[in-house]
């Protein structure tokens, strides 16, 4: 269960430069090169967060930007995209989760779907439309006919109930230790972010994936699994990315 030096290096490896500070102010490029004299120090710090399946308070709180989506009305909220600004720190301690959950899900599972193509190492948009295309070549080619459905859920990562998570954690198997920090990592979750008055301002969480976080990819992916799993009737397909679906239903004509 130790963090390991190697699973720290990971870690800080692919922390991207550029990307604003969080409610601390300290740049990820400060942990990219302060991180080996703190290397001892930080193991020690995220080794009890493990022992003790806690995630550090500081860490949950993050400051709010909202980005304007295109095509969207600006005087819309749904037009808006809020992303949580996050200190460094505990994104270093996020990819160890991510890694390790990574990791159980490919060598002990069971894995996520293999009809899901969004914030996966090794797969794409394109992986997705290849996958699409075999299917539509597959019945066409043998004289069918095929319906497709695409599902836009609104507000998706916004609106997620946690303890869909925490079914999911349950039906992968995912190690206790695990469940027990990540139980904590969506616990009392607080957002900063500045009103019309100028004036600032925080709320809590209740629901919801943090955009702008580590974890917040596959904790979606590992929620929207039970959809994956659902039993469809022969010739039919759910084909995914990240929330974006396509049901695609074949048969004879």
């Amino acid at each position: 269960m130790g963090v390991t030096g190697g699973e720290l290096r990971d870690a800080v490896r692919k922390i991207k430069n550029g990307k604003a500070p969080g409610p601390d102010g300290v740049h990820g490029k400060a942990w990219a090169l302060a991180h080996r004299g703190l290397a001892k120090p930080m193991r020690h710090l995220y080794n009890e967060c493990f022992r003790t399946g806690r995630f550090p308070r500081e860490w949950k709180e993050a400051n709010i930007v909202l980005l304007p989506k295109q095509g969207k009305p600006r005087d819309s909220f749904s037009a808006y995209r809020p992303i949580c600004l996050l200190d460094e720190a505990g994104k270093i301690l996020e990819r160890i989760i991510a890694d390790r959950l990574v990791y159980h899900l490919s060598r002990e599972g069971p894995n996520l779907n293999e009809e899901q193509y969004g914030f996966r190492v090794g797969r794409s948009t394109i992986d997705a439309i290849l996958r699409v295309c075999s299917i539509v070549v597959a019945v066409t080619e043998g004289g069918g006919v095929l319906l497709a459905v695409s599902l836009d859920i609104s507000n998706a990562f916004n609106t997620l109930p946690w303890s869909r998570v925490g079914e999911a954690l349950m039906y992968h198997r995912v190690p206790s230790y695990l469940v027990s920090i990540l139980g904590d990592y969506f616990r009392d979750r607080i957002l900063a972010f500045t009103d019309e008055n100028t004036e600032e301002r925080q709320c809590r969480m209740t629901c919801g994936i943090p955009q702008g976080s580590v974890l917040g990819p596959l904790m979606w992916n590992l929620a929207y699994d039970v959809v994956l799993r659902t039993a469809l009737p022969p010739g039919c397909h759910a084909i995914c990315y990240a929330d974006d679906t396509l049901v695609m239903a074949g048969g004879n004509s």
